[in-house]
């Protein structure tokens, strides 16, 4: 079946549909059913009492009306029936040759996604839903950003929840739970004081065998198939339509009761399948980027890359974004590979989420996983972050000063006294603004519009852990000095200005091993379907790292404690930001009328001296994250490898 739409933006006029009303809607004791096919010359919608297998209920034909939409109705609720479509062409064959398609508006789905299901979501929601809100961020700069996966969460039993809620939604529900005297899981995440979790992706995917919870796989989720729809691996009962929906409100819930946000990690720059995707088999050559010869462009860095310029691409990320929202009361939203999407796209649905409550979170990854078959200048890319500057980039400049090149794994960084990275990691703590006081210092790395854009971070789920970076790049340091670079690591993350993002497990030194590597290869920098024993957090590593775990602990509650380290537009930081001349190390200044810290950053082995500003000070964070009350002024000792605040009396 082939059939190429030549003129994408006639097509669009002619055939865009607006209202918010596709998929399955129930008003009252009715059902309605939309599709927007307008390839189509007919199609049937089919009826099952089940996910999988042979209990069709009955097939119904659907009438075409406005703006290529089908639609049928029936005169009683749906919930808890199965369904798919099947689309007829004019130039098919056969009318089944494409089998039965998916709902790509399914707001539910079956086991492996393969029928959508059409859910009760009032019913589904756990005691207490509605009286819960979502969790309040005035500014982007006051969040504290954790990134886990569902299964690394609890899948070990270590973790403490009971086996069969282990690598579950439900892992995250329970409290209580310690390993070795030391909290793990849901009181884990309070005691580290973050403010949000972001859940790698949780939408359904196609990489994962839902119909064998025990076999051992594994993957991040990256590859999506059904975007409205929750992960089954990831709940107690795939085959149940309601246990996904229900486990997953439940998770939500228990985090902001503890009042922690929860950020979801979407996915749409591109789908897993092509040609036997439900968006290529529903409106063919439409969803997706086809280069100049007419062949799927490949901007993601695999099989395609979504065509979010088109209306109703646009139109489908933006419904998806918005039900989240809306139904899941979702905080925040990643977006992987952003920078595959239009940026007119990208303001639209910040602009749709600011509806809806304009304290949730939105931002994503600046670039592409290859070449767009679009202009640069229209795509959101970090360069481009003044055309959306609502919306928040990760900072990949301050990632690599940090630690050194993510893509060099030998190459040392600020943290292992690299003096070449000095420029970008004072870059980096003034939010990657155009600060007066750098002029001429690491301008390329000034693209931000403000602090607020600008997620800060020196590790995530891809390439190597921190940890396991410098037991690479640093393996002729001590593994005191290691864990001393960690902490300094940490320190530049929390106290920079933007907005701090870390991994789960980073606060007590992850490691990813290969159980049989040697050298670099001792670790695993990609380990988006290795096993358990390579991703799962290993909670023992708390106890054994603890003075790591108190110090990121200090951290977040030192930059919570003021204003001045969330400061969230670039005028703030021409008032209170000063940087001091210190020699071969990093100082820098946060005053106002009332406060006034100062930071030095000692990237060296050897203790350095710096002078303080004019007034007495006391250690308000020394290189265990401890206060020091004894006063100080004038020039002043910091130890090799660490960070110490000073705060004035």
């Amino acid at each position: 079946m082939k059939k190429y739409i030549t003129d994408y933006e006639a097509f669009d006029r002619d055939n865009t549909y607006y209202p918010d009303d596709l998929g399955v809607v129930t008003d009252g004791e009715m059902t309605r059913f939309k599709i927007w096919a307008p390839l189509c010359t007919a199609v049937y919608l089919n009826l099952y009492t089940s996910g999988e297998g042979d209990n069709k209920i009955e097939t119904l034909c659907m009438r075409r009306i406005e703006n290529g939409v089908w639609y049928v109705e029936m005169f009683h609720k749906a919930y808890g029936i199965y369904y798919t479509y099947t689309l007829e062409f004019e130039y098919s064959i056969r009318r089944l040759d494409l089998g039965e398609v998916m709902d790509i508006y399914a707001k539910g789905c079956g086991i492996n996604g393969q029928r959508g299901y059409i859910p009760d979501f009032d019913a589904l929601s756990p005691e207490g839903w509605n009286e819960t809100p979502r969790v309040k961020c005035k500014k982007p700069t006051d969040a504290v950003i954790y990134e886990c996966h569902v299964r690394d969460f609890s899948i070990n039993g270590s973790s403490g929840p009971e086996w069969y809620n282990r690598g579950r939604y439900t892992g995250f529900t329970i409290a209580g739970t310690k390993c070795e005297g030391e909290t793990t899981c849901l009181d884990h995440l309070k005691e580290l004081g973050i403010t949000h979790v972001q859940l790698l992706p949780i939408a359904n995917n196609a990489a994962i065998d839902e119909k064998k919870p025990y076999s051992g796989q594994y993957n991040w989720g990256y590859d999506p198939k059904n975007y409205m729809c929750p992960e089954g691996y990831y709940c107690t009962d795939p085959e149940d339509g309601d246990k996904r929906i229900r486990e997953l409100k439940q998770l939500i819930l228990a985090l902001h009761k503890a009042g922690i946000g929860v950020v979801l990690d979407v996915v749409f720059n591109h789908t897993y399948y092509t040609e036997k995707s439900n968006f290529h088999q529903t409106v063919p050559y439409y969803y997706h980027r086809l280069d100049e010869n007419g062949n799927f462009s490949l901007g993601a860095g695999i099989c395609n890359e979504t065509a979010s310029e088109h209306a109703m691409m646009r139109k489908y990320i933006v419904d998806a974004v918005k039900f989240w929202a809306a139904e899941y009361k979702v905080d925040g939203f990643r977006f992987d590979l952003m920078a595959v999407h239009d940026i007119e796209t990208i303001n639209l649905i910040r602009e749709e989420l600011d509806k809806i409550d304009p304290d949730i979170l939105m931002y994503g990854e600046g670039w592409s996983g290859g070449q767009c078959a679009y202009p640069f200048e229209k795509l959101a890319y970090k360069h481009n972050a003044k055309q959306f500057p609502r919306v928040g980039l990760f900072n990949d400049n301050i990632r690599d000063a940090i630690k050194g090149g993510t893509f060099n794994v030998y190459e040392r960084g600020f943290v292992s006294a690299n003096d070449g990275c000095i420029s970008a990691i004072k870059r980096g703590i003034a939010g990657s603004c155009a600060f007066s006081r750098l002029n001429g210092t690491a301008d390329d790395c000034a693209w931000a519009s403000s602090p607020a854009q600008s997620i800060n971070y020196c590790e995530a789920h891809d390439n190597h852990t921190l940890w396991d970076k410098l037991a690479i790049s640093a393996q002729d340091v001590s593994e005191d000095d290691r864990k001393k670079m960690d902490k300094l690591a940490a320190a530049v993350v929390i106290l920079s200005q933007g907005v701090p993002f870390l991994q789960l497990g980073q606060d007590f030194l992850r490691t990813k091993p290969n159980r049989d590597g040697q050298g670099a290869e001792r670790f695993n920098g990609n380990s988006y379907n290795a096993p358990d024993d390579v991703n799962m957090i290993r909670w023992e590593r708390k106890h054994e790292n603890i003075d790591v775990f108190k110090f990121y602990k200090a951290l977040i509650a030192l930059r919570k404690s003021s204003e001045l380290f969330r400061m969230s537009e670039c005028e703030q930081l021409e008032k209170h930001l000063y940087f001091h001349d210190a020699g071969d190390i990093t100082a820098y200044e946060l005053v106002d009328e009332n406060e006034c810290y100062f930071v030095v950053l000692n990237n060296r082995f050897e203790e350095r001296g710096a002078n303080l500003p004019n007034g007495v000070f006391y250690i308000r964070l020394n290189e265990n994250g401890s206060p020091v009350y004894k006063r100080s002024s004038g020039r002043v000792s910091v130890p090799p490898l660490s960070c110490t605040v000073f705060k004035r009396l």
